[in-house]
């Protein structure tokens, strides 16, 4: 990855040549996707709830994912089992049915070759059977009846599966109805309507897909081909709250149609959907699917549900959901550098006010969430199971987020040692917030145990990749808890750990280099938070935590920190510190290392901004340690001319010089660059040697000095006409706009004055006098 130096987005609202340019930026920077940065801590799940895996909260309109439900297959094996015979094998089953394609089954059969082709296969073997002939002629119709309509894409398929024989004959379809009348058996019947009720879906013939299923279909509800038939007669109805009704039912009777039923559902007719149910449960799932996707606050749907069906899947997901969002409302602006959550809503107010914006809104927030936590409380008694448990963890995690760390402790140790895998993992992470919030996170042993937390939703990644989200949030707060405590060195190192969790969207992780390992520090550490990421780095007998936090994350290179650390001792003003520490560094290390030769080439004593294009040169050799020994001298003699010399590579040392890079890892020309990793460091980079990097306050200060010591009218014709600058820039380094400029104009004081009357006749007036530079003495 390219070094971390990126072109500013400014306006110019005017300029001096050669000498002036007055620039307004705008923060600039990358991010990603709201999804991505949104927190989510509870993730307890239930089982069946894997066919809801879509409808999980998120900033897009479904959740992403690439794992759906096979149960409907496996079913449709075991029915096809059941009539052939058990000594078939359902994976046999489903290999021919949804791993083979049509003209590989056709040629083979054509070639009298299925046994040899599908060696081993008992479900072939079965059906070559002399008595099974008639479910052989079904299985080599059902697969050139799904190449019918289009002979490159097999139906319902992503995939570009054609047939590549030119002799191949399409299925032969002039008489359907015989098709099934003269099926005797009536499995091969119900399969053969199927097939017929499928194709003229797609041949857009409704009314015979609804006389399919109304005549051979709906009366048996034992096969799994009831719902996916009653699917497709649903999309042929032209009553909305009807089709609503029947996709309500297809949604509740299997698991894979439940993505495309809400894709199809059609949202606010909620009475007249209602007005057809029969009895509670199908009321329950009908209000189950509205609020499926609906990203607003949503109890009062959770709590009909619960009267309606207190013991159902679909009410402990909508609960999970409910959950997550105040996760993402709550969590997300407090722990990441977007500030907002990744849903907001129209009319919601996010930057006219955001102060007030955010306050308002989280406090609406948190009376929801006391609003949920109440009505789960007063529920969870009437719970049992695997429902009680989950509410339980759904309990504790509200309280967590509201700052109640005894009751959610106490509802943390209700949950069941006999609760599912996936609850106890929330437990473990809810155990993980019981300590982050009230132990002393510098004790050995509660940070061992930390780890035992943590290492157990590591070892469940894999299974999950979900959980990833879990883990990156997890750490984000665990990084926020060690940094109240005043151990920002491992609270880098989690915050590191949290991004290379979140999903592998931080490509530097994935090819880290020099800024990747000390970005974090650049933006939050002291010199003596250094010294301590120094000494964990070199640490031979590392704790299991201190290893885990260390792993991906330390440095390889000790000499990174001891730059950065170098760095902040001269952004401190603390010469002397960085000067030893750049003094413990190889001497070529600027030279090998990041992009310090690129930007670390120019004389610093020569101010840029004084300089040509054709006058810069880019040959010059910077060595920090030099650099700084030279500051020490010149300040030890403080004459005129050492003034002068601190004066100019001050002002070079700012964002605004050619040596920048003294100061900081990035350049803007005037914000700093923001991202998702590092946020905004402008405020940081606001204090800078006492506010000489956008201010240049330092630099004034020793052209000050140095036109007060000096009698030499050149020496002094440079330090007032330096001084301007210095004060023009410092001006406008906080102006963000022009009607602020217009308001607070910029006025030239007495140096510029003099510079052109005194100094008129020194060489440096002669270089450096232009028309525009004359236009600021009124």
């Amino acid at each position: 990855m390219e070094p971390r130096i990126y072109p500013a987005i400014m306006r110019v609202f005017s300029s001096l040549l050669l000498v002036l340019s007055f620039q307004v930026s705008f923060a600039c920077g990358w991010s990603v996707s709201p999804e991505t940065s949104r927190l989510a801590l509870f993730k307890a799940q239930r089982e069946g709830f894997f066919k809801l895996t879509p409808f999980y909260y998120s900033a897009d309109y479904y959740y992403a994912t690439n794992t759906f439900s096979t149960v409907d297959q496996e079913l449709n094996c075991l029915e096809w089992k059941k009539k052939l015979g058990n000594q078939i094998d359902t994976k046999d089953v489903h290999t021919i049915l949804y791993e083979t394609d049509g003209e590989q089954f056709e040629t083979a059969y054509e070639t009298k070759s299925l046994k040899k082709v599908f060696d081993k296969n008992t479900f072939i073997e079965a059906l070559l059977l002399p008595k099974n002939k008639v479910f052989l002629n079904y299985m080599l119709f059902a697969k050139k009846l799904e190449y019918n309509s289009n002979t490159d894409v097999r139906w319902e398929s992503w995939n570009q599966i054609g047939y590549n024989s030119k002799d191949h004959k399409l299925a032969v379809i002039n008489d359907f109805e015989k098709k099934i009348k003269t099926a005797k058996d009536a499995f091969l019947k119900q399969r053969y309507a199927f097939l017929i009720l499928r194709y003229s879906f797609y041949a857009q013939d409704k009314n015979e897909v609804i006389r399919l299923y109304d005549t051979y279909l709906s009366e048996n509800k034992n096969t799994i081909l009831e719902p996916w038939a009653l699917y497709y007669k649903a999309l042929c109805i032209d009553n909305l709250p009807l089709q609503n009704y029947l996709l309500s039912k297809v949604f509740a009777s299997c698991e894979e149609k439940t993505f495309a039923v809400l894709q199809h559902y059609n949202w606010k007719l909620t009475p007249e959907t209602l007005a057809l149910a029969q009895n509670d449960e199908e009321r329950s799932v009908i209000l189950s699917i509205e609020s499926l996707r609906n990203p607003a606050p949503d109890l009062k749907t959770i709590e009909e549900v619960y009267r309606l069906s207190p013991n159902s899947i679909n009410l402990s997901f909508l609960i999970g959901r409910e959950v997550n969002k105040l996760e993402d409302w709550i969590f997300t602006p407090q722990y990441t550098n977007d500030g907002s959550p990744s849903v907001t809503f129209a009319g919601t107010d996010w930057y006219g006010d955001y102060a007030k914006a955010r306050e308002e809104n989280l406090n609406k927030d948190i009376l929801h969430l006391r609003a949920l936590e109440y009505f789960l409380i007063s529920i969870r008694e009437q719970t049992a199971g695997e429902q009680k448990d989950y509410i339980t963890a759904a309990i504790a995690q509200l309280c967590f987020m509201d700052d109640d760390i005894v009751l959610g402790k106490k509802y943390t140790d209700m949950i069941s040692d006999k609760a599912n895998a996936s609850i106890q993992m929330q437990k473990n992470i809810q155990l993980a917030l019981v300590s982050l919030k009230q132990d002393n996170l510098k004790r050995e042993e509660v940070q061992n145990q930390l780890f035992k937390y943590f290492d157990s939703v590591e070892n469940l990644v894999e299974t999950d990749n979900g959980l990833f989200k879990n883990l990156y949030s997890l750490y984000r707060i665990a990084s926020g808890e060690f940094s109240k405590q005043g151990d920002r060195a491992v609270a880098g190192l989690l915050m590191m750990k949290s991004d290379i969790k979140s999903e592998g969207v931080y490509s530097s992780y994935d090819s880290r280099y020099f800024y990747s390992y000390i970005g974090y520090f650049d933006r939050t550490a002291t010199t003596e938070d250094m010294d301590r990421l120094m000494a964990l780095q070199q640490k031979k007998d590392k704790t299991p935590f201190e290893k885990y936090i260390c792993s991906g994350t330390i440095a390889p290179d000790i000499n990174y920190y001891k730059d950065l650390k170098g760095t902040i001792a001269f952004r401190n003003n603390n010469l002397e510190l960085a000067y030893k520490t750049f003094a413990n560094m190889p001497k070529d290390f600027w030279e090998k290392t990041y992009a310090f030769k690129d930007y670390l080439n120019e004389n610093p004593f020569t101010p840029k901004i004084l300089q040509t294009d054709k006058e810069r040169k880019f040959d010059y050799r910077f060595n920090k340690t030099e650099f700084i020994a030279k500051l020490i001298q010149l300040k030890k003699q403080n004459t005129a001319s050492s003034n002068l010399q601190l004066a100019h590579a001050y002002f070079n040392v700012s964002y605004l010089g050619n040596s920048w890079m003294m100061s900081a890892y990035d350049w803007t020309s005037g914000e700093s660059y923001i991202d998702y990793v590092y946020g905004d460091n402008s405020e940081k980079e606001k204090t800078y040697q006492k506010g000489n990097y956008y201010g240049l306050a330092m630099a004034k200060l020793y052209y000050e000095k140095a036109l007060k010591l000096s009698k030499n009218n050149n020496e002094k014709a440079m330090a007032s006409l330096m001084i301007f600058e210095c004060s023009y820039y410092g001006h406008y380094a906080n102006m963000v706009s022009a009607e602020e400029e217009a308001k607070n104009p910029f006025k030239a004081g007495k140096e510029l004055v003099n510079f052109y009357s005194i100094y008129k006749t020194t060489p440096t007036f002669k270089k450096y006098n232009c028309p525009l530079l004359h236009s600021f003495i009124n």
